[in-house]
C-alpha cells in the first residue's frame, strides 16, 4: 500500500514538501507543491531514492531539511538526507507530468561491512538545486537494525535527534527502542539503544509528542511513555491500536483503528486521569466509527493512508472509501457538562465531548486511489494530492461546500464557508410594487352571493383541433420565455431552479410583497390586487376564497345575514345545513337565548327574505320543496351563489360564452338541469368538433325514457372517459346513465359547481353523506376554496390548519380567520397565527400595514351589539403634564380639594370652565367645529388635573392641541381646504380631514424641549434648520 505524506517545516517559500512510497513499497519520493496552482503541473519531484526491499514505516525530522527515516520489512533502519546531492541528480527536477529521468538509484549492500552506513559530511554552504530551493550541506546516508533482527512496523524522529523504533516481538529484546542519533558509533549497525520498553510485545504503531514523551501502542495497549521514566504514564487495554495520528489543531486528540477497520479518536487527558484515580473501567473513545477504513485493515500492516488530520480546518478528517470516494466528516463538540469549567484555571483541561455535525462526499477524478492527504491553500481553501495504485500522483480540487446558510428576514441568503473568509450573499430583488391601496375604489352596495366569479383560469383541452394549436401557441411561448429565466438546464433530464428565482418564489417573500401591497386588508382590494399583480401566486382558488369572503363581509355589513338573535355572518353550507348542530360551538345567538330547531327555521326564512330573492316564482330546487330542510337548502344555495334565477342562468351563460368556454356554458346548463339549453350552446360555437359534440348530446332527448342498455348509452360512457375536457365528460357520464354523481365524483370540476348540483339535485340523505364526505376531504388536504363549505368557523380553521402545514402561508391563514374569530369563537391556532404574522410585519418593518391589520382585527371583533370581543392592547404612549405628572387625556378623578396647592389658582380656571361647559372636551378627541363665542380658549387648553395652560406652540403661540388651525407662518390664512371643490369626494373629505387633524397634534423637539403644532413644525422646517424659538439655536429636525 502507497503512502503520501505532508511535511512541515522544510519550506521558507510558498511550496509545501512531500514524501511518497510508491504502492510497491521499494522508493521513496520527495516532492514539492505549489498550493494556489490547481494543474498537475504545480507537483514538482525533486528527488527519488530507489531499491528498497519493503517499505513498512516512514518518518521525517521537523528540525533538520531532509533527514527522512525509512523502515524495511528486514529489520533495516535506514535514515539519509533526500535532499542531499548524493540522491538523486541535480539537472533532472521537472514537474510529475514530464517525461524526466531524475532518479537516483541506491543500491543496498547484502550483509556485512558491505552494508555498514556511510555518514558523509559536505562543507559546501548556501548550496541550491536547480529549481532555487535551499538544500541541507549534510549529506549522509546512515543504515542500522536492532540487536534482534526483526520487521520493524513504526518510526518516530523528534527535534532533537531521537529515533524510536516499533519492532516485532522478541523474548529477548525490547519491541520499542530509543535512540540518539547524535551519539551513533558509525562503526556498528546495531543500534545501542538508550531508552527501552515493551518486552514480549509487538509495538504496531508509535508518535513523538514532544521531546521527551512518545505516544505508543502494541496489539493489545495503548501507552504513553515519558522517556525520563521507566514505567508509563499509563497504559490503555484496547485492540483499536494501529496507526496513531494526531490531530494537527489538538495535541490531545490521536486517531487509531483496530483490524476489523473500526476507527476510534481519543483524549489523552481522559486516558491520564482515569489511569491517575486508579479506575478500573476501561476509558472509552471520544468517538468510535464501525468499520470506518474497511475489513482487514492491520493485516495489511502498511495501511496508515486511508485516514487523514485536516491541516486546513480543525474538527475535520477524511477517510478514502473504495478507492474512488473521499469522505470529509466535520465534528462538532461541546463540554462535559459533569466538570465545572469555571473551576479550571485553563481551559485546555475542558474535555471536549465530540459529535459529526456533517459528511461530505468527494469522488475522485480516477478510480483506484491508494492513498491521498491535503494540500493547504490561502483563504483556507484546500484540495486533495491522490497516488493511484499503479503511482501515478495528482491533483484534485475540492468542490467548496456551504457551511453555514442563514436566511434574513427578506429572504435574502447568506452563505458561509470554513474554507473561506468571503460570505457570499444571493440577494432577492426588492423592487416590488407598492402598494395604492388608498386608491382602490371598492363598490360593495349591491354585491351579493350570486356575483361570485364564473371564471375559475379554465382553459379547454381540444389539442386535436388547429384552432386550440393557434390559440395555445402564444401561451406556450410566454411560459418557455418565462421558464427560461426561471429555470437552468444543467443537463437533458434535469432542471434546477436558479437560487434567485428559487427565493423569490419563496412564500415568504410572497407574503411580504402581498402585504406591501395591503393585501386581506379588504378583501375586494385583494381580488383586484391578485388580479392585477404579477408578483403573487394568482391561484383562482384564494381569488375566489377571497371573493367570497368579499360577498359575506357585504352581507354581514348590511345586516342581510343577520335576523333577530341569530348572527349566520361567514358561516359555510355545512354549518347551516345541519342546523343546531352545525352553530352550537359558536356564539351565533345570544347565550341566553335557547334556540330551536323551528325557531332557526324562521329566522332563515326571514334571512333568506332579506335576501330579496323572490322575485322568480319558479324556485329552483321546486323538487325539494317538501323536504323538512328546504330552508336550510335553499340558505345554503344563496351562500354558495347558486340561488339564481332563470334571467341569471342566461347572463352567465352569455359571459361564459364570450369568454369562449363554450364546454363550460354547456356543463352549466346541464347543472341547471336544461339539456336543450346544452346543446343549443354547444351548436352556437364555431368548432366544428363541439357542433358534432352538440348532435351526440341531442341523442338524449330520443334515449332518455328508453330502459336498459343501447349503442348511444355505450358510446356516451365511452366517450365520458376518453375526452380530455373535464365538462365534456361530465356531459356525458350524466346522459349516459342519468346520475348525478357522475358529476360530484369528477375532480375536475370545482368543488363550487359540485356543490350547486349536489344542493340542486340530491335528497336530504345523499346529500348530507355528500357534504360530509366533501367537508372532511377538504379539511384534510387544506382545499382554502373549501372555506366556502365550512366557513370560518372551527371546521374553516381546522382547514386552514391543513392549508398552513402544506404551504406555510400564514398570512392567509392569520388574515382569513379573523373574519370569524374571536367574534363567533376562540381558537389558539388562530392567536399563534395572528401573533407570528405581527411579528412577521414587524420584521420587515412594515408597521403602518401591522397597525392597519390590528384595527381591522379589532373593528371585526365587533359583535352586531357593539361588543369587542379581540383583546386589544391598550394605549403605550400618553403626554403627561408637566406641572402635575399626569395623563392629560384622563378625566379628572379626584376631589378639587386634593389638587396640588402650588396651581390653586390655575386649577379654579380649569374647574370653573368645566363647571360652564358640559360639552368639554379634550383636544385630541375634539370635532372641528368652530368654538363657541363665549368658550375661553385659555381654560380649554389646560391639564384637567392641576389645571395648568398647555405649553404654547414656538411659532403661532397658541396652546398645543388648539382646533381649526390657522397657517399663519407666511402670514396669510388659507382658505378652509374641507370647503374647496376639489375634495366634495367624501373619501377625500375624510383625508383632508384626518390631515387636519394631525396638523394639530403636539410636537417636541429631543434636544430643546421646545414644542409647536405638527403641522407649523412641517411647515417651518421645511424652510429653515434652526429652531424658530428666539435665542434657541438648535437644529431640531437633525
Amino acid at each position: 500500500m502507497g503512502l503520501i505524506k505532508k511535511v512541515t517545516h522544510w519550506s521558507y517559500d510558498n511550496l509545501i514538501d512531500y514524501l511518497s512510497v510508491n504502492p510497491t513499497r521499494d522508493e521513496v519520493t520527495h516532492y514539492k507543491v505549489d498550493p494556489e496552482n490547481e494543474s498537475d503541473e504545480s507537483i514538482i519531484k525533486l528527488h527519488t531514492v530507489k531499491d528498497f526491499g519493503s517499505i513498512t514505516c516512514l518518518d521525517y525530522s521537523e528540525s533538520e531539511i531532509g533527514m527522512i527515516g525509512v523502515g524495511e520489512k528486514n529489520g533495516y533502519l535506514r535514515i539519509f538526507n533526500i535532499s542531499g546531492q548524493n540522491s538523486s541528480s541535480p539537472a533532472s527536477h521537472a514537474p510529475v507530468g514530464l517525461n524526466a529521468n531524475n532518479e537516483t538509484s541506491m543500491t543496498n549492500a547484502s550483509g556485512g561491512k558491505a552494508a555498514q552506513a556511510e555518514n558523509i559530511v559536505g562543507s559546501v554552504s548556501n548550496l541550491k538545486d536547480t529549481q532555487g530551493y535551499p538544500v541541507s550541506e549534510t549529506n549522509y546516508d546512515i543504515r542500522v537494525r536492532a540487536k534482534k533482527q526483526r520487521c520493524i512496523n513504526s518510526l518516530g524522529i523528534n527535534t532533537n535527534g531521537l529515533i524510536a523504533m516499533g519492532l516485532d516481538r522478541n523474548k529477548h529484546d525490547s519491541s520499542l527502542q530509543i535512540w540518539d542519533m547524535n551519539y551513533h558509533d558509525d562503526s556498528h549497525e546495531t543500534i545501542n539503544p538508550m531508552f527501552s520498553y515493551c518486552t514480549n510485545e509487538s509495538i504496531v504503531s508509535l508518535k513523538f509528542l514532544n521531546d521527551t514523551s512518545v505516544l505508543a501502542a502494541s496489539t493489545k495497549f495503548l501507552k504513553e511513555i515519558d522517556v525520563r521514566s521507566p514505567n508509563p504514564i499509563y497504559q490503555h487495554p484496547t485492540r483499536l491500536t494501529y496507526d496513531i495520528k494526531l490531530n494537527p489543531f489538538n495535541d490531545w486528540q490521536f486517531s487509531t483503528y483496530g483490524d476489523d477497520g473500526t476507527l476510534a479518536i481519543w483524549d489523552r487527558r481522559k486516558l491520564s486521569d482515569q489511569a491517575s484515580l486508579g479506575d478500573l473501567n476501561v476509558a472509552s473513545p471520544l468517538l468510535t466509527f464501525e468499520k470506518l477504513v474497511g475489513s482487514g485493515a492491520a493485516s495489511r500492516k502498511y495501511m496508515n493512508s486511508c485516514f487523514r488530520w485536516s491541516c486546513v480546518r480543525n474538527n475535520e478528517f477524511a477517510t478514502l472509501h473504495r478507492g474512488d470516494t473521499i469522505k470529509r466528516w466535520r465534528l462538532g463538540y461541546y463540554c462535559d457538562s459533569n466538570r465545572d469549567i469555571a473551576a479550571d484555571d485553563d481551559n485546555e483541561m475542558n474535555i471536549e465531548n465530540l459529535f459529526v455535525s456533517s459528511v461530505h462526499d468527494t469522488n475522485t477524478m480516477y478510480d483506484r486511489v491508494a492513498t491521498f492527504d491535503y494540500i493547504p491553500r490561502s483563504n483556507n481553501g484546500t484540495s486533495l494530492i491522490c497516488m493511484r495504485q499503479s503511482g501515478t500522483i495528482y491533483r484534485m480540487p475540492i468542490s467548496e461546500v456551504c457551511s453555514k446558510a442563514i436566511l434574513n428576514n427578506r429572504n435574502s441568503l447568506l452563505l458561509s464557508n470554513f474554507e473561506n473568509t468571503e460570505i457570499d450573499e444571493i440577494r432577492v430583488n426588492n423592487e416590488h410594487e407598492k402598494s395604492n391601496l388608498e386608491n382602490v375604489k371598492t363598490v360593495l352596495k349591491n354585491l351579493s352571493f350570486e356575483d361570485l366569479d364564473v371564471s375559475e383560469d379554465y382553459f379547454p383541452s381540444g389539442h386535436d383541433e388547429p384552432n386550440n394549436e393557434i390559440e395555445y401557441s402564444e401561451l406556450s411561448e410566454e411560459e418557455n420565455e418565462g421558464s427560461n429565466d426561471v429555470l437552468d438546464s444543467k443537463r437533458g433530464f434535469e432542471l434546477f431552479w436558479k437560487p434567485e428565482k428559487l427565493l423569490e418564489k419563496d412564500i415568504s417573500v410572497i407574503m411580504r410583497t402581498r402585504a406591501s401591497l395591503g393585501y386581506g386588508l379588504d378583501p375586494m382590494n385583494t381580488v383586484e390586487m391578485i388580479d392585477s399583480s404579477k408578483n403573487l401566486q394568482n391561484n383562482a382558488y384564494i381569488r375566489n376564497t377571497w371573493r367570497w369572503i368579499a360577498i359575506a363581509k357585504a352581507s354581514v355589513d348590511d345586516g342581510t345575514m343577520v335576523s333577530g338573535d341569530l348572527d349566520l355572518g361567514y358561516e359555510g353550507v355545512i354549518g347551516i345545513w345541519n342546523g343546531i348542530n352545525g352553530i352550537s360551538n359558536q356564539d351565533r345567538y345570544r347565550q341566553e337565548t335557547i334556540l330551536s330547531d323551528k325557531q332557526l327555521n324562521k329566522e332563515m326564512e326571514k334571512i333568506i327574505k332579506l335576501r330579496r330573492k323572490n322575485r322568480d316564482r319558479n324556485s329552483p330546487i321546486a323538487n325539494a320543496a317538501g323536504s323538512p330542510k328546504y330552508v336550510q337548502r335553499r340558505l345554503c344555495l344563496i351562500i354558495s351563489g347558486w340561488d339564481l334565477s332563470r334571467s341569471d342562468y342566461e347572463d352567465k351563460y352569455n359571459i361564459i360564452m364570450k369568454n369562449g368556454h363554450y364546454e363550460k356554458a354547456a356543463a352549466w346548463a346541464v347543472f341547471f338541469g336544461d339539456i336543450p339549453k346544452a346543446v343549443e350552446i354547444l351548436g352556437s360555437a364555431k368548432k366544428e368538433r363541439l357542433r358534432l359534440i352538440a348532435t351526440a348530446i341531442a341523442g338524449y332527448l330520443a334515449y332518455k325514457d328508453l330502459p336498459g342498455n343501447n349503442a348511444w348509452r355505450q358510446q356516451c360512457r365511452k366517450m365520458s372517459s376518453e375526452l380530455d375536457d373535464p365538462y365534456l365528460r361530465v356531459i356525458f357520464a350524466f346522459i349516459a346513465d342519468n346520475d348525478w354523481w357522475d358529476i360530484l365524483y369528477e375532480p375536475a370540476i370545482s368543488l363550487r359547481e359540485r356543490l350547486g348540483v349536489a344542493l340542486r339535485f340530491l335528497n336530504d340523505t345523499d346529500l348530507t353523506t355528500f357534504l360530509d364526505r366533501t367537508s372532511s376531504t377538504v379539511i384534510e388536504n387544506g382545499e382554502l376554496e373549501g372555506l366556502i363549505l365550512t366557513g370560518i368557523t372551527p371546521n374553516g380553521i381546522d382547514l386552514l390548519q391543513s392549508y398552513v402545514n402544506k404551504t406555510s402561508d400564514v398570512q392567509s391563514a392569520a388574515l382569513i380567520s379573523i373574519f370569524g374569530s374571536p367574534r363567533y369563537f376562540r381558537d389558539q391556532r388562530v392567536d399563534e397565527w395572528i401573533q407570528t404574522y405581527r411579528d412577521m410585519l414587524k420584521s420587515w418593518e412594515l408597521f403602518s400595514m401591522r397597525a392597519r391589520f390590528d384595527v381591522l382585527r379589532s373593528k371585526l371583533s365587533r359583535t352586531k351589539t357593539g361588543v369587542l370581543t379581540a383583546d386589544i392592547k391598550p394605549r403605550q404612549i400618553y403626554i403627561q403634564c408637566q406641572n402635575c405628572k399626569q395623563n392629560i387625556n384622563t378625566p379628572r378623578t379626584s376631589s378639587p380639594s386634593s389638587a396640588v396647592s402650588t396651581s390653586a389658582g390655575n386649577y379654579k380656571n380649569g374647574e370653573a370652565y368645566r363647571r360652564n361647559n358640559a360639552d368639554y372636551k379634550k383636544f385630541n378627541t375634539g370635532s372641528s367645529e368652530a368654538q363657541a363665542a363665549d368658550e375661553k380658549p385659555r381654560h380649554k387648553y389646560c391639564c384637567p388635573h392641576c389645571g395648568s395652560s398647555f405649553p404654547r406652540c414656538a411659532i403661532c403661540l397658541m396652546p398645543l392641541g388648539t382646533s381649526n388651525l390657522p397657517f399663519v407662518i407666511n402670514g396669510t390664512q388659507s382658505r378652509d381646504p374641507m370647503q374647496t371643490e376639489d375634495s366634495q369626494d367624501g373619501a377625500n373629505r375624510e383625508l383632508v380631514s384626518r390631515k387636519l387633524k394631525l396638523n394639530e397634534w403636539f410636537s417636541f423637539c429631543l434636544s430643546c424641549n421646545h414644542g409647536m403644532h405638527a403641522g407649523h413644525a412641517e411647515e417651518w422646517f421645511d424652510r429653515h434648520n434652526v429652531c424658530p424659538t428666539p435665542g434657541c439655536t438648535c437644529q431640531c429636525n437633525k
